[in-house]
């Protein structure tokens, strides 16, 4: 597996974006600076498609970022016209035709200028694939902050601007600093400033997490759920405020208010910072904590990927795309249901430890709404002593892949309902090891149809390594609220009561 080498961002802007992008989306889906091939007098050379590129799974995120000096002078409004469409317009242009390209020349988008290293990341197929656009606006906000008289200096949201209407003075709905639909007439372009890009990056921080908010606040804009928003703080709050049927996050509905929501929802500031200092969000942002475990353990992988650096199993090294459909099942996963994998995950490794067993293992059936219904985990404690480890470490490893293996066969065998087992393998602490360092085994083992041969493999595994033995096993349970009932509050779990008081008083105005 050959290296691969992402760009960083060309000037200070992009860079900070491309950082912002890997701490959301984590580095093997993000690409700085992605290219499309074009001839020109007969020489192949490259054209930026857009300044960050983001794959997982069949969403696709086309940023584009400009960085634009506030023009300046008395008239505001005229100063407001230049900068937006220097800042917003142009970036909508490169959106659209990233997207295009995307769309019609998928094979030909590389992550270098001269065109030599192609995008490593597979796009999904025409018919699935989701493209979201993101115009990154900065420049306006000591402006904005100065205009609107809040030190926040976000833009607001105007879900009834539109197009043209955004620089038209004489257009009823216009007002400067204020965000609708830009484009209305091709798909939906999201537009933050510096400081809503920060805020929402860091909010919804997994790439599950930001598109369900960018799909939510498309239909809130286009639809025009949300009238007026004093800045994306507080279309957060209202978004997080707020669950559909299913226990998602979404922006209220006239249902939600009795039928009476006829003019859209009005949001006045204050009620991010309202919403960061109720029992709700400590609780969330204190049960988080352990689920950045999950990212970490992510990371361990994709950077043996970047750096070229995966081993083979069973005498086979993965290729980029094999390795990545893995990973994309870890990727995928919202930040709720990492911390409850983290939470099985790290408790495997102290059950391991405290009953100082040769192999521990835990299969974690499909926890709440899943990106993937279908796919089981499997967590093998596997240290690196005994009889395992007598004929050196390579053959440790290829043992430790071979029980692996197994463990996903057997668990996918007695859980007829599921197609898929997501595999992880590690040796353990040095207390169990008796070793520093040590090294981890990602297999995502799938069976479409079971033929008699694979039941027979997975009857005599179960039997011949002691496998998932009935006497042996343990039952857990693992939680995804969101919000954790908090002591004070045991009636509601994730303090959905509080959260309906407080959507009751946002709607402003008229």
């Amino acid at each position: 597996m050959k290296p691969i080498t992402r760009g960083a961002g060309i000037n200070a802007s992009e860079r900070y974006l491309a950082k912002l992008a890997d701490a959301t989306f984590l580095d093997l889906w993000s690409y700085p600076n992605t290219f499309g091939d074009r001839t020109v007098n007969g020489r192949k050379t490259g054209k930026e498609l857009c300044d960050l590129l983001v794959v997982c799974g069949d969403d696709v995120l086309v940023f584009s970022d400009k960085a634009i000096n506030w023009p300046g002078g008395e008239d505001v409004h005229l100063a407001w016209s230049r900068w937006y469409r220097s800042a917003v317009e142009s970036s909508v242009k490169q959106i659209r035709g990233a997207e295009r390209w995307i769309r019609h020349h998928p094979n030909r988008i590389f992550i270098d200028s001269k065109c030599e290293i192609p995008l490593p990341i597979q796009l999904p197929p025409a018919d699935r694939m989701r493209v979201h656009g993101i115009a990154v606006a900065v420049g306006a906000h000591d402006a904005c902050s100065e205009y609107v008289g809040d030190p926040d200096g976000s833009l607001l949201v105007r879900s009834c601007l539109q197009g043209s209407a955004h620089v038209t003075p004489a257009h009823a709905d216009y007002a400067p600093f204020a965000i609708g639909d830009v484009d209305p007439t091709g798909p939906f372009v999201h537009v933050f400033d510096e400081t809503a890009l920060d805020l929402v990056m860091a909010e919804m921080d997994t790439v599950t997490d930001f598109v369900w908010y960018l799909n939510a606040r498309q239909v809130a804009i286009r639809d025009r759920i949300v009238a007026l928003a004093a800045g994306e703080a507080e279309m957060l709050a209202a978004y997080l405020e707020t669950e559909d049927a299913e226990g998602r996050h979404s922006f209220p509905s006239a249902a939600s208010f009795g039928g009476q929501l006829t003019d859209g929802l009005f949001i006045n500031g204050g009620e991010y910072t309202r919403y960061l200092m109720s029992r709700a969000c400590e609780a969330k942002t204190s049960a988080n904590r352990v689920s950045y475990g999950w990212d970490r353990l992510i990371q361990t992988f994709t950077r043996n990927v970047l750096g070229g650096t995966s081993v083979a199993i069973f005498g086979e090294v993965p290729e980029v795309a094999l390795a990545e459909r893995g990973l994309r099942m870890m990727a995928l996963e919202d930040r709720t249901r990492r911390r409850a994998l983290s939470e099985a995950f790290f408790g495997a490794i102290d059950e391991a430890v405290r009953a100082n067993q040769d192999r521990f293992a835990r299969v974690i059936l499909p926890i709440g709404p899943s990106p993937d219904p279908l796919c089981g985990h499997v967590f093998l404690i596997f240290p690196f002593r005994g009889v395992a480890a007598e004929k050196g470490y390579d053959a440790y490893r290829r043992l430790r892949s071979t029980f692996l293996h197994a463990y996903c066969l057997v668990a996918l065998y007695e859980n007829r309902g599921l197609s898929r087992m997501l595999g992880i393998a590690l040796d353990g602490p040095m207390s169990l090891s008796g070793r520093q360092g040590g090294s981890e085994d990602l297999m995502l083992f799938e069976v479409t149809e079971w033929t008699a041969d694979l039941e027979n493999d997975a009857v005599r595994m179960k039997a011949d390594l002691e496998i998932l033995v009935a006497d042996r096993l343990r039952a857990g349970r693992a939680t995804t609220y969101e919000y954790p009932p908090s002591p004070e509050d045991t009636e509601t779990v994730g303090n959905r009561r509080d959260r309906r008081a407080t959507r009751s008083k946002m709607r402003r105005g008229r």
